[in-house]
């Protein structure tokens, strides 16, 4: 974690704006529902492989950066984790807004560059006989023409995201609402 806190100043130094919101060209707007449908239905499944090869590469960089574990380690290790709580939770009702998205574009300090987008996402999750409504957004972020997928719902989350993606520091992304279905 110490490598985290020094690493994200410097990152943060090196910020790259993002440019204002657009509509989604429709090329990308195809790709982009066909990517979170395939994201959705893995999860839906409780395909763990599915879920972590939606993660974005630069993230599982910094995972792996910030736990000093090599990616691909790091990788079998999120499936492990994944299919766990998978097995104890099941999801249903799965749907993203496909309608009104706005994306950004935004240039890394590497030179590399992001669109990126946030999806609304509703599902409804049973464990221990206990269901809930959630509502979250899902950041979807386009390098090298693929999407990949973070859920960012809470401030470290976003936190870690910023030392990969230092755009999103000034970013206000929707928090999650949880809501208990008797």
């Amino acid at each position: 974690m110490r490598q985290v806190r020094f690493l994200l100043p410097l990152l943060a130094a090196a910020l790259a704006g993002a440019a204002d919101a657009r509509p989604l060209s429709p090329d990308e707007a195809a790709s982009l529902d066909k990517a979170v449908g395939i994201y959705l239905r893995a999860v839906g499944r409780g395909d763990a492989e599915g879920i972590v090869a939606a993660l974005p590469p630069r993230m599982l960089n910094v995972f792996a950066g910030a736990t000093g574990v090599e990616v691909n380690k790091l990788k079998d290790t999120l499936v492990e984790q994944t299919a766990s709580l998978a097995g104890e939770t099941t999801f249903s009702d799965l749907a993203a807004k496909e309608t009104g998205r706005e994306a950004d574009d935004a240039t890394l300090p590497d030179g590399a560059t992001v669109t990126w987008v946030v999806v609304p996402t509703s599902f409804i999750t049973e464990t221990g006989g206990k269901k809930a409504r959630n509502n979250q957004s899902l950041l979807g972020l386009r390098e090298d023409d693929k999407w990949y997928f973070l859920r960012i719902d809470g401030p470290e989350r976003q936190q870690m995201a910023t030392i990969a993606y230092p755009f999103l520091k000034d970013v206000s992304i929707p928090g999650a609402v949880v809501t208990p279905i008797e």
